[in-house]
């Protein structure tokens, strides 16, 4: 049998891994949502053709909304286990870092939907949640393998 002893300040890391991050993915469906109307992008399409993003500006804004969410989809869930893993060994820095990825992840879609920067170049902005993404899998992966040795 294994137990698993969870650290003081744990709680904070589910909060952000179990809690934040999954309000954030409802965040990004609620804006893909209210752009797709306006788009004229009917179900079961997944983005606007390159013609009505021509001719339509909520077209491509429509567009930008859905890429920063399949973008937010394709790194939520490694990162909400990550979290949840390093948190078992430094639940402090774990919780510094989910927060700091919701923080770039938030500014990622503001910038990638809301800013008039080309080719949605406004997604910039946020880019920096991949370093604190790639340290929570080196965190998570170091109190693993610490374990093990």
């Amino acid at each position: 049998m294994v137990t698993i002893t969870v650290p003081e300040g744990y709680g904070q890391v589910i909060a952000i891994a179990l809690g934040i991050i999954p309000v954030l993915g409802f965040i990004h469906g609620t804006v893909v949502g209210s752009f797709r109307k306006a788009a004229g992008v009917p179900y079961p399409h997944t983005y606007a053709t390159v013609e009505q993003t021509k001719s339509n500006p909520k077209a491509y804004q429509f567009n930008c909304a859905q890429r920063a969410h399949a973008n937010f989809l394709e790194n939520a869930p490694q990162t909400m286990l990550s979290i949840l893993v390093a948190g078992l060994k430094y639940p402090q820095l774990a919780t510094a870092l989910g927060g700091a990825w919701v923080f770039f992840r938030i500014l990622f879609l503001h910038g990638y939907v809301y800013t008039s920067k080309p080719q949605g170049r406004g997604r910039y902005n946020g880019g920096l949640f991949w370093i604190a993404q790639a340290a929570l899998w080196g965190l998570s992966a170091f109190g693993v393998a610490k374990d093990l040795w």
